[in-house]
């Protein structure tokens, strides 16, 4: 699981409840959080979900919703806040991760300033956002990262 994702839920979290991925992948983070008890549901493009239009789960409303990594590529980014915010309940946290505008091995054009921007203007709250630098050491890597991490709650 995201390492950075598993102090923050050990953080705000004092037990197990409803999780949502926005851009699962390969659904690792989902099956870990399943395996500490969470009630999880991830979707991705793979499952037909377009993170660039509308999306509201059955399963809502949930206490935790995050992302990985997803926003900066997407055209359309206020309607994944959106979505994180119509998927929310009331002081819900969410929980965001995506190359940092300032990463040169990424093509992030997304920087700290907008994205709280469009977070305000979505209503959310108690919002963090900090830029960190993360050593990649996957397999054909081999570099740092600048990652920007955002949390808040609805």
């Amino acid at each position: 699981m995201n390492i950075y994702l598993k102090k923050f839920i050990d953080e705000k979290f004092k037990k197990p409840g409803k999780a949502l991925d926005l851009g699962a992948g390969e659904f690792f983070d989902v099956a870990c959080l399943k395996q500490i008890g969470w009630k999880c549901e991830g979707v991705d493009i793979k499952t037909g979900i377009d993170l660039e239009k509308k999306y509201e789960s059955k399963n809502k409303p949930f206490d935790l919703v995050y992302s990985n990594y997803v926003l900066h590529k997407l055209k359309n980014r206020k309607q994944l806040i959106q979505t994180i915010f119509n998927n929310l309940k009331d002081e819900g946290w969410f929980f965001i991760h995506i190359f940092d505008k300032s990463d040169k091995n990424s093509k992030s054009d997304l920087s700290r300033a907008y994205l709280k921007k469009m977070l305000i203007e979505q209503g959310f709250k108690n919002l963090k956002l900090k830029v960190f630098s993360f050593y990649d050491n996957d397999i054909g890597h081999k570099h740092w990262h600048k990652i920007l991490e955002a949390t808040g709650q609805k």
